[in-house]
């Protein structure tokens, strides 16, 4: 019990932020657009990761961390971090081309606090403000990763919102608010379906939740426990659970069927995000509640540990 109180309490802390909803078939971001290439605009990291909010490949061989000092990389084993977007990111969600996010401005950015909705790519300078610039910070935010439908948990009134679940399709020019009936418990993530955008599902306190009428009414999909790591691809929704013990499950709602993926160690520790290689079916990456994060090649059977509490490995 003393475990499972210390693990919320932790949880509580360090996630309140969307989670990717990156899908297999995810588009790289290097596009002929002008911007620079990735190895322009990075510089060697052999820092250490600290408050997390949010993990994602942006192409087959990057895997993005939104760090509390900006964006960090992990690439073909070495660690890189971005040149731009040093600010402190919440709510961070990779899509097919770029990035959504809210957060608050580094100590060098003209950006104002907090940053409400923005949207950018990792090699180009400036983010593109959608909503809410000096007044909202959206912890708990989900963006589908190609129809980019974002879901925002508003936990202070607004100049357009109550406290509630929104949605826009607009890129933040419209918000209409969500009923979330059956949605129990303190919420921590929400997550989009990458093409469905009315395919949506929450974690928090009591388990993981799935809606398929826009949010309208959610399903409690999970045995009760902690609920964390969400990601969608086209037909599953992966989710992290504390339990007492923690677990990684593959949930398909199609015919509602369950598997469990084999985690590593993790000794008082649980998942706290989780992404998929959009291009190597095989690999995935988690990153934990106490701040360490594994890589697999082979969908679980082995992993491999790249940051242990906060440290590059």
């Amino acid at each position: 019990m003393k475990v499972k109180f210390m693990l919320i309490a932790m949880a509580a802390l360090a996630t309140m932020a969307g989670c990717s909803g990156q899908s297999e078939g995810t588009e790289s971001n290097s596009k002929d657009t002008g911007e620079e290439s990735l190895q322009a605009v990075t510089e060697s990291f052999n820092g250490s990761l600290e408050h997390v909010h949010g993990i994602g490949y942006i192409d087959e061989e990057t895997i993005a961390y939104a760090a509390h000092s900006g964006i960090k990389l992990y690439q073909d084993g070495e660690w890189l971090e971005s040149t731009y977007h040093k600010n402190d990111y919440m709510g961070f969600n990779v899509v097919d081309n770029g990035f959504y996010t809210s957060g608050h401005p580094g100590g060098e950015s003209d950006l104002p606090n907090p940053i409400g909705l923005q949207k950018g790519e990792i090699t180009e300078e400036r983010l593109s403000a959608l909503a809410f610039e000096g007044e909202s910070d959206f912890h708990v935010m989900g963006v589908g990763a190609r129809n980019h439908t974002v879901y925002v948990l508003n936990e202070h009134p607004n100049s357009e919102m109550e406290k509630g679940l929104y949605k826009t399709t607009n890129d933040g020019k419209d918000w209409e608010e969500i009923a979330a009936e059956n949605l129990g418990g303190k919420i921590y993530q929400v997550a989009v379906h990458p093409d469905d955008e009315n395919v949506l599902a929450a974690a928090g306190s009591k388990g993981i939740y799935l809606s398929e009428d826009g949010g309208e009414t959610f399903t409690m999909i999970s045995e009760q426990g902690q609920g964390s790591g969400l990601y969608f691809t086209k037909d599953r929704l992966y989710y992290g659970l504390y339990t007492g013990e923690p677990s990684l499950n593959v949930y398909n709602w199609k015919d509602q069927s369950k598997e469990e993926i084999k985690l590593p160690e993790l000794k008082d520790d649980a998942v706290l995000y989780f992404s998929k290689n959009p291009d190597a079916g095989d690999e995935l990456v988690l990153f934990t509640i106490k701040g360490s994060s594994y890589v697999t090649s082979d969908s679980g059977e082995t992993w491999e540990q790249i940051i242990d509490q906060g440290k590059i490995k």
